[in-house]
């Protein structure tokens, strides 16, 4: 798991000063923990391509006010017609203490299905999961190397040590499909009447 150091500046929380950070190239944002006061604060909006834009579950070592504050990116508030960064709200983490988040699930390895001419389906992108986020994976490989057409991996058959999974056991991550057959190929069948 890697940790991204964002450099930050304290704030004064309100409307009109957002609207000044922004217009200067930095993204207002909140810090909270669980028996924390919230701590308002700013960033280059550059600066946060790395915890936003990434297919991988990442800490963000916050350092603001002389401080370090260890967090990961609760939620992102996008400008809805130019889908701009508009605020960032960072959630407080602590070892051992378990929170609710996301992680990416990457499908590794050939399917004999897909050996044989049939196609993979990933259906489930990003895992519900409980976890101790010091300690988090960035991403879960799910490996499809032996799963034949027809069959299926559904959540109850991912296993990583200290990840308690969230989303219902019955649900396809990834499934593998038979070949579709065509209207015009099932029509040139060798006796089969017109």
């Amino acid at each position: 798991m890697s940790q991204i150091i964002l450099a930050a500046e304290p704030r004064v929380p309100g409307q009109t000063g957002a609207k000044a950070l922004r217009r200067d190239g930095r993204t207002p944002g909140v810090f909270y923990a669980k028996g924390q006061d919230p701590v308002h604060f700013s960033v280059q909006t550059l600066s946060l391509r790395p915890v936003v834009y990434t297919a991988e579950a990442k800490t963000v070592s916050l350092e603001v006010g002389g401080k370090a504050l260890h967090c990961i990116l609760k939620d992102v508030t996008f400008d809805p017609v130019t889908d701009k960064i508009l605020h960032i709200d960072m959630l407080g983490i602590v070892a051992g203490d378990k929170i609710a988040l996301e992680i990416p699930l990457h499908i590794v390895g050939l399917a004999i299905g897909v050996r044989e001419g049939g196609s993979i389906e990933h259906i489930i992108h990003k895992a519900h999961v409980k976890v101790d986020p010091t300690t988090m994976p960035e991403h879960i490989d799910v490996d499809v190397t032996n799963l034949g057409r027809g069959q299926a991996i559904h959540v109850r058959d991912l296993n990583v040590p200290g990840v308690e999974f969230t989303d219902r056991p019955d649900a396809v991550v990834v499934a593998c499909h038979s070949p579709k057959v065509s209207a015009a190929a099932a029509e040139e069948t060798p006796g089969k009447k017109k």
